[in-house]
């Protein structure tokens, strides 16, 4: 096991990673597979469209992760492209906790699927957080005429891609937005949200805040 205390000094296996490369103004996300004695071993980081990060030996890196008392950061230094094609990393100093508001949902755009009975809605995430998400469906011709729109908060299927994971849980509507064109755009919130999950989904959402305000886009804050 790395040194110190296990998701305060270091985040453990299966956590999820928001990555920023030392002089980059682009977090990456990923997720930690495995420790040692003294490495991280996580999987290649991507952006924000599910890309890998190229690996730079010696690169320093910023890795921050939802502990059990808030969001925490470590710096560390990528080492080798281990033989399964994880990451190899060495943190580099101590953990310290970050400083942010309570807001936790951010602008992102995923691919998502939501079905119930025999009805099933492609679309994008407008924004995600814990809690829930907002999403705009394509159209789908016998919605609101011979298929009848869910009722709020009648269970629902939804599979969020989530580029290196893939995120299948229930969900149920809030409210329908209404549009002018042929779009369905739809509040969903989490009913039982698994704490991997929801963690999974902080980083990402995390990692889209540092990228927001990367870009001077610090309203969201």
């Amino acid at each position: 096991m790395v040194a110190g205390q296990p998701n305060v000094d270091h985040p453990v296996a299966s956590t999820a990673l928001s990555v920023m490369p030392l002089g980059q103004d682009e977090a990456l996300t990923a997720r930690v597979r495995r420790e040692t004695d003294s490495f991280l071993f996580i999987s290649s980081p991507r952006n924000g469209v599910g890309e890998t990060a190229p690996f730079v030996e010696r690169d320093m890196l910023e890795l921050s992760w939802q502990s059990d008392d808030g969001l925490r950061s470590v710096p560390a230094e990528a080492v080798a492209v281990a033989d399964d094609g994880t990451w190899k990393v060495k943190l580099t100093g101590p953990a310290s906790r970050i400083q942010r508001r309570d807001a936790v949902r951010a602008p992102i755009g995923l691919s998502v699927t939501l079905s119930w009975d025999r009805t099933t809605l492609v679309g994008s995430t407008v924004d995600l957080s814990e809690g829930g998400l907002l999403a705009v469906f394509r159209p789908h011709g016998d919605l609101g005429v011979g298929v009848p729109f869910p009722k709020r908060g009648q269970p629902l299927a939804l599979h969020l891609d989530l580029y290196s994971d893939q995120l299948v849980t229930e969900v149920a509507l809030v409210r329908r937005r209404p549009r002018q064109d042929n779009l369905h755009e739809w509040s969903l919130r989490f009913t039982a949200l698994p704490e991997p999950a929801a963690d999974l989904i902080r980083s990402h959402v995390f990692t889209a805040l540092r990228n927001a305000r990367a870009r001077g886009l610090t309203a969201i804050y």
